[in-house]
């Protein structure tokens, strides 16, 4: 009787795992860019750490007067602070900057530090 009941539960058993479906499941809210990070959930494409980043948890708040007040830019410094990424809103691009003495400097802009804040300055082309 015990091994009755015992092949009674393993055929149940794998009865089971066959009704397992074998599609990969959606993510909710999955749209991605063209890098696979999950914009819906706040990640975009770091050029410089060739990775998904989230700005708020990731990046320091930048001053920048070229933006309306309720835009934002951010920075995000290399492990070496050799660089740093800047991201701002569209129309402007993001832009990797290289550090030379105490500031950042690139084709678009230059990151530098004054007092507490992080100042972005645009230049002119």
């Amino acid at each position: 009787m015990k091994t009755v009941c015992f092949l009674c539960i393993c055929w149940a058993v794998i009865g089971l795992q066959a009704c397992r479906s074998s599609v990969t499941p959606q993510l909710v809210g999955g749209k991605q860019d063209a890098h696979g990070c999950l914009t819906a959930a706040g990640y975009t494409w770091s050029e410089m750490r060739r990775d998904c980043v989230r700005l708020f948890e990731d990046g320091e708040a930048v001053e920048d007067n070229a933006l309306k007040p309720y835009e934002r830019s951010y920075v995000i410094f290399a492990s070496d602070s050799s660089q740093a990424e800047v991201f701002r809103p569209a129309p402007f691009r993001n832009e990797v900057l290289k550090r030379s003495g105490n500031e950042w400097s690139g084709r678009h802009c230059r990151l530098l530090r004054k007092g507490q804040k992080w100042c972005l300055q645009h230049l002119v082309e």
